[in-house]
């Protein structure tokens, strides 16, 4: 196994990348992935940053977005694409894959091997791994603060007591949801040591880890010392969040089940069948598998109830928290799928046990593998439709109130008629709605200066004709001025775009 090991992973994260890589710019932008770029277009331009308590999370996601740009040669807020901020969740998606087999001493190759398999094709991981928001951040740093808090228990290590510090300040720093992290883990911790009836612990390692974790969120937040209100704000932050995790002031409450519905078995509208069920099943045969100690003699038994522990109470957190978004799914996700791989090395151990012969052993494990390569071939056709196919398709349930494929028409439209304009895209072009009707648009028209905003008609100040007027559906303009298109922007709202008539005549003679 060792000299298959490598080739085994390589091929795991050509399966991840063929399902982030592909047309990674042809989904418009949710509007919270256009309010993060637009955030980090002031940190790109200004070279500040300054904590937001209210709606925009940690800081890391900027900080490391920086590398991209600097790569790519991206200078200003109007030279970014869409591929410049997805290539980072892109990046941590791939590096989850890469880093499950730091837990290897703990699980064994094959259960290393299965988790990872898992991690690329899982229909959730993949389509967030394409999404520029904090949480495969969060996903990956939580995973790195409990492989490498392992690693320093296991041998005593200040190296890996400093990664794990480390990774855990930077959950932190990435989203304030960590908190629910941190509880998950800490309870798990304390049921294990219990039950293993553990009284002494490395109290130094554990003091140092602390102190990396401090320092380094305190380090972003701060904005490098420079905002040293930032990591009081941070704290103060929960206040809010914990109102909106009892369902105050949010339109985001849903009911108990609606993270059991994506694992198992979720339809709307007619559309697909959609499921992280393969993962979830066997999941909870690694739980009884653990119960009932079942495990290979590679399994360290204490890492494996750690894990169901910790992912169990991370299930029942988030499912008992009022607030609920699709994309909160994944921190526990990960955790069924490691079960799910401690699942598949006890199902082959088990053949081993039960069987004395060696080449039956051979032939049972073999066949197996085969009856599991179906569905986990399927739940790859999955996630293709989930990421390429029904990408911005509101039936699907990673789907949720996305920018409609139509708004992509919008902003084209908007280029054509700027190309015949004397203007360029200096044209004067005036916005009138709220912001929940405004965004994506800020990032859109980004390489257009000349752009005002309003929520009321009457605020508009008058004395200059504009080019363009983008509006929502009730808006009326002269219609002898004005030529009136509607787009769609999300499933229920609708923008109407009001383009002066000499221009629309200009650009019609382009055509003709």
């Amino acid at each position: 196994m060792n000299k298959v090991f490598p080739i085994a992973m390589l091929l795991l994260v050509l399966a991840g990348l063929t399902l982030r890589i592909p047309h990674l710019s042809d989904r418009p932008l949710h509007h919270d992935e256009a309010n993060q770029a637009y955030r980090f277009g002031i940190l790109l331009e200004e070279g500040t940053y300054e904590y937001d308590a209210d709606d925009h999370h940690g800081p890391s996601l900027y900080y490391l977005t920086l590398p991209v740009s600097w790569i790519t040669g991206v200078e200003t807020f109007a030279d970014s694409t869409e591929t410049t901020y997805r290539a980072v969740p892109v990046f941590f998606g791939i590096l989850l894959i890469l880093a499950i087999p730091l837990l290897r001493n703990g699980l064994g190759a094959t259960a290393v091997c299965a988790a990872a398999l898992f991690t690329a094709v899982s229909p959730g991981m993949a389509y967030y791994s394409r999404f520029y928001i904090q949480e495969i951040l969060l996903v990956f740093f939580t995973f790195m603060a409990i492989a490498a808090g392992w690693r320093s228990i296991r041998i005593g290590s200040r190296f890996w007591a400093v990664v794990a510090g480390l990774s855990l300040g930077l959950m932190f720093a990435t989203k304030e949801t960590a908190i629910i992290s941190y509880a998950a883990i800490f309870g798990a911790a304390v049921l294990c040591a219990l039950l293993a009836h553990i009284t002494h612990f490395p109290l130094k390692n554990i003091a140092l880890g602390l102190i990396a974790a401090v320092f380094i969120a305190f380090l972003l937040f701060s904005s490098f010392f420079t905002n040293m209100e930032g990591p009081v704000d941070a704290v103060l932050a929960f206040k809010g969040y914990f109102a909106r995790g009892t369902g105050v002031d949010t339109e985001h409450v849903h009911p108990w089940n609606f993270y059991l519905r994506m694992l198992t078995n979720y339809r709307f509208d007619g559309g697909p069948r959609w499921s992280e069920g393969l993962f979830f099943g066997l999941g909870l045969l690694g739980c009884i598998s653990i119960l009932r100690k079942k495990l290979p003699k590679e399994i360290d038994l204490g890492l494996a109830r750690f894990i169901m522990f910790y992912t169990l109470l991370l299930t029942l957190a988030y499912s008992v928290i009022s607030y609920k978004t699709p994309w909160c799914i994944l921190s526990f996700l990960h955790g069924w799928i490691l079960l799910a791989g401690i699942a598949v090395a006890s199902i082959l151990n088990c053949c081993a046990d039960k069987i004395t012969i060696p080449s039956a052993v051979r032939f049972v494990k073999t066949t197996i593998l085969l009856l599991l390569a179906w569905p986990v071939y399927k739940t790859y056709r999955l996630a293709e439709s989930t990421v390429f196919r029904y990408a911005a398709d509101y039936r699907n349930p990673y789907v949720y109130a996305h920018t409609a494929p139509d708004f992509k028409n919008l902003v084209n439209r908007i280029g054509e008629i700027a190309k015949v304009s004397a203007d360029g895209e200096n044209i004067y072009v005036q916005v009138i709605a709220s912001p929940d009707s405004t965004w994506p648009l800020p990032f859109y028209l980004r390489r257009f200066p000349n752009v005002g905003y309003w929520t009321d008609a009457t605020e508009v100040p008058g004395g200059i004709q504009p080019a363009l007027v983008i509006a929502g559906p009730d808006f009326e303009s002269n219609p002898e001025t004005f030529l009136t298109e509607f787009y769609s922007l999300r499933q229920d709202t609708l923008l109407s775009l009001h383009i002066n008539r000499a221009l629309w005549d200009a650009f019609l003679e382009t055509r003709n």
